[in-house]
């Protein structure tokens, strides 16, 4: 049997209590078992303040669980305290979140390669001394998401929706196990935001990795999922094969 990307048991998250007077809180997020296989496209849906990005925040290691386990890549969250640890983890988790985690300062080609930097050792590493084959593959993502005109410039210079396709370029490099997408397509225009959809599904599926997408656009699933989650006050409502959730479906978990 494959072992599962993603493994949930008798996860809860809470919210820290800030007096030993305050009431128990109910949890932020209280899941009795999932599982992501490898490869697997997941899309998560809900209301504002339904769980999805802090289940999002689980599996990308920053958050770590009140009670129960959940298992990343064969990582235990609730066993990931140092940093040397924390490192290791994420070298293997691709995101593509709204705060897009770019370096203002540096070129999009620059960009796009700190995604190879954990394939580079030592002070090249950090000297930023990659090796040729390594800026071919840089360019040939920038080509691929029609930015090989601006490889040179700093991408503070570049439009909102021009670095978000940077943030998915960069994932060419990295090569993942896990890609995990908080609105992916938050700042491109519905044309290019079904494109991103594309690349990130061709990276999954290219690459085997899991991608779990926290979606806002419902008709979007289809490009970007198998599979979808629906979450509604921190629980699971609903999980399903994407053409089993319809419209009537959602509007009932958004109410």
């Amino acid at each position: 049997m494959t072992k599962p990307t993603i493994h949930i048991e008798s996860l809860q998250i809470r919210a820290p209590m800030r007096s030993r007077m305050q009431s128990p809180m109910r949890p932020l997020l209280a899941i009795p078992s999932l599982r992501i296989a490898p490869g697997e496209r997941v899309g998560i849906v809900g209301h504002n303040g339904a769980g999805k990005t802090t289940l999002l925040r689980l599996i990308s290691g920053a958050l770590q669980p009140s009670e129960g386990t959940a298992e990343v890549l064969g990582t235990a969250m609730e066993r990931l305290h140092s940093n040397a640890q924390r490192r290791a983890f994420r070298q293997k988790v691709g995101l593509v979140f709204q705060g897009l985690h770019l370096v203002p300062r540096l070129t999009a080609r620059e960009n796009v390669l700190i995604g190879g930097a954990a394939r580079t050792r030592g002070i090249r590493s950090w000297a930023r001394i990659f090796p040729s084959d390594m800026v071919q593959e840089a360019n040939h993502a920038l080509e691929r998401i029609g930015l090989s005109n601006h490889a040179e410039t700093r991408v503070d210079r570049l439009s909102g929706g021009e670095r978000q396709k940077i943030s998915i370029a960069r994932l060419w490099l990295q090569q993942p196990q896990l890609i995990l997408a908080d609105e992916p397509t938050s700042a491109l225009d519905p044309s290019a935001a079904a494109q991103a959809c594309g690349w990130l599904s061709d990276l999954s599926r290219e690459s085997g990795a899991a991608l779990v997408s926290v979606v806002h656009q419902p008709g979007l699933l289809p490009l970007l999922a198998d599979r979808v989650i629906g979450l509604r006050q921190g629980m699971v409502v609903f999980d399903r094969p994407v053409d089993e959730v319809g419209e009537a479906l959602l509007q009932d978990l958004y109410q």
